[in-house]
């Protein structure tokens, strides 16, 4: 039985790390994991996505590392189908401004 430097865990002969903590059984310490970078915090990329940048936003998700694929190609997917309505929408009130200034020019 070995005994665990950081936790202080017993753990079977052959393990090379603790059971509990994952501390390597050597002695040696584990090096801190990076701490992650606040642009990768999933509600601002998905605020910068559908709020700010729009489809501008997509490298934000691609390159974020606590998303999946399956998410990335979702997020993707519904910013193609965002942007599209968005556009369809700004045409549409383009074409009733369009129609009230042309009835008010017709009524002079």
């Amino acid at each position: 039985m070995k005994c665990c430097p950081l936790c202080g865990a017993t753990t079977h002969e052959p393990a090379t790390f603790c059971s509990q903590c994952g501390q390597p059984l050597d002695g040696t310490p584990r090096p801190a994991q990076p701490k992650p970078r606040w642009y990768y915090n999933v509600w601002f990329v998905l605020f910068m996505l559908f709020f700010v940048a729009g489809p501008f936003g997509l490298p934000l998700v691609w390159k974020n590392p606590r998303l999946s694929r399956g998410v990335k190609l979702a997020l993707t997917a519904a910013m193609v189908v965002y942007t599209v309505l968005l556009i369809d929408l700004t045409r549409r009130m383009f074409q009733a401004v369009m129609n009230e200034v042309n009835q008010l020019n017709s009524a002079w």
